[in-house]
């Protein structure tokens, strides 16, 4: 009972930290919570004795080797860069620190514990619309620690006296999709696991080695990843190369790494150094996932259009909902005809939604964003001239 309790209190601490701890630093808790006798010349033997119960509780991967069982810190190479791979069902991981030391931490996946008998319908239905939509983009453990939710809250709303009908649950459900503007494209397959991998290093502040298909071939890269943007129906990595991290010239450092053309990825034990304030939405905001026309224009231009308004055309009111920039103003010139003028960027996107306005729009100014759109229009004509 004794050892059960003390590798209770182990689980228990890591529990309660951020990040990995050694083991110097569990023995010091354990003799302060008065779970060891706190005689300094039996340190040795209690150290051996909480590397036992620390090999216990990682599994059985090192129980194959009386030696490794008695001395975690002869954990060979090849384990220790496989410690991920560890059976067991406490979320125990053992990384290297310095010289022959090793630091122990929970995996965050393993550490989610929820109330399902105090869990409300509505938080049923939110988990469960969240489930249907978020499968594709969700880290393998999570979409298990849903699974399971779901199925106890479902379980909860069928024994309740005041429910939702499983029909009327359903119904909404079934109710909410997401969809793509313009022309749909399908969905590229790439591997969860990469996606799993790129998860733990933002939550771990881990970089990443990935191997990566490009067009001239695969490209190794070593990088400190931001985040992911989901930009249907493609996913993408957003971080900076190593050789780039320290680099002064700000957000022409970032780079974009579509998820499907990452044939391999390695979860490093460097950090990432990724500022804490950095917010994915801000950068996305900032149209930083545009595509520009020329690669080293990043300006900003006052572009103004000519809108002409057709009887029950709706573009007028979706520029109001929906405007193209935050500098974005409508003026009224006569009952057909409006300006609109917003500061915007020379990209691929501004390119093709004028291209779309067909002849409700035309660009007064400036020339350079008017010429864009007259190259694109003689190359499209050039293709029908043939």
């Amino acid at each position: 009972m004794i050892t059960f309790l003390r590798r209770l209190e182990i689980l228990n601490f890591l529990k309660s930290k951020r990040s990995s701890v050694g083991t110097e630093k569990i023995l010091q808790h354990l003799n302060d919570a008065g779970y060891l006798d706190s005689n300094e010349s039996k340190h040795k033997s209690q150290y051996r004795l909480i590397q036992r119960d620390l090999t216990f509780l990682l599994g059985e991967a090192l129980k194959n080797n009386d030696d490794e069982f008695d001395d975690i810190s002869a954990i060979g190479e090849n384990k220790e860069q496989q410690h991920d791979e560890y059976d067991n069902d406490f979320g125990l991981l053992v990384e290297r620190g310095l010289g022959k030391s090793r630091h122990w931490r929970l995996d965050p996946y393993q550490q989610l514990n929820y109330d399902f008998e105090r869990m409300p319908a509505f938080m049923a239905l939110a988990l469960s619309v969240t489930q249907k939509h978020l499968t594709q983009v969700l880290p393998t453990s999570t979409q298990h620690e849903l699974k399971r939710i779901f199925q106890n809250a479902e379980a909860k709303l069928q024994k309740s006296e005041q429910k939702l009908s499983h029909n009327h649950y359903q119904r909404l459900t079934d109710s909410v999709e997401f969809f793509q503007r313009g022309q749909r494209l399908q969905t590229p397959q790439f591997d969860l696991n990469i996606l799993d991998t790129i998860y733990r290093a933002i939550l771990e502040g881990k970089r990443v080695n990935i191997s990566y298909r490009g067009q001239t071939g695969n490209k190794d890269y070593e990088l400190h990843p931001f985040g992911v943007a989901i930009m249907l129906p493609k996913l993408y990595l957003i971080g900076k190369k190593e050789e780039d991290i320290h680099k002064t010239d700000g957000d022409n450092n970032f780079r974009s790494f579509l998820i499907h053309k990452i044939e391999h990825i390695e979860l490093s034990h460097l950090p990432n150094y990724v500022p804490s304030d950095f917010k994915i939405k801000a950068y996305l905001d900032q149209g930083n996932m545009d595509v520009l026309l020329a690669h080293s224009d990043s300006s900003h231009y006052p572009l103004t259009l000519a809108l002409t308004t057709f009887e029950n055309s709706s573009l007028l009111t979706d520029l109001q909902e929906s405007p193209i920039s935050t500098s974005q103003s409508l003026t009224k010139i006569n009952n057909t005809t409006w300006h609109l003028k917003a500061d915007v960027k020379r990209t691929i996107q501004l390119k093709n939604w004028l291209l779309s306005l067909g002849s409700q729009a035309k660009i007064l100014s400036p020339e350079i964003i008017r010429n864009d759109l007259i190259t694109a229009l003689d190359a499209i004509r050039e293709n029908y001239n043939e």
